[in-house]
């Protein structure tokens, strides 16, 4: 679980709000986020601090796999190849969220 005690995708985006940070993703993006890293924190057996400027840092979203594909070297052609160098987490409405190396 993480540190800050949060439930959902909608509670992570109100703590990225009192950063002002309220607009850095999407609803889904927050709530893959937030299903990641409560997915992570179970799999690691331990609590993870949330550091919303951190995240904001490593986590890009976009509006397709495509556009995040276009973001990376000319080697990136797919979201398999995309999946093969980083974290890629799938969003409802399509788009997807990228840890940046």
């Amino acid at each position: 679980m993480l540190v800050a005690p949060m439930y959902n995708g909608d509670e992570l985006r109100h703590e990225f709000q009192s950063f002002g940070r309220g607009e850095q993703f999407s609803r889904q993006g927050f709530d893959a986020l937030y299903k990641y890293l409560d997915d992570l924190s179970e799999d690691i057996g331990e609590d993870i601090q949330l550091d919303v400027i951190a995240l904001c840092c490593e986590w890009s979203e976009y509006d397709s796999s495509k556009e995040a594909c276009d973001q990376y070297s000319d080697d990136i052609q797919t979201l398999d190849d995309l999946n093969d160098h980083t974290m890629v987490l799938l969003l409802d409405n399509g788009g997807v969220m990228v840890l940046d190396f």
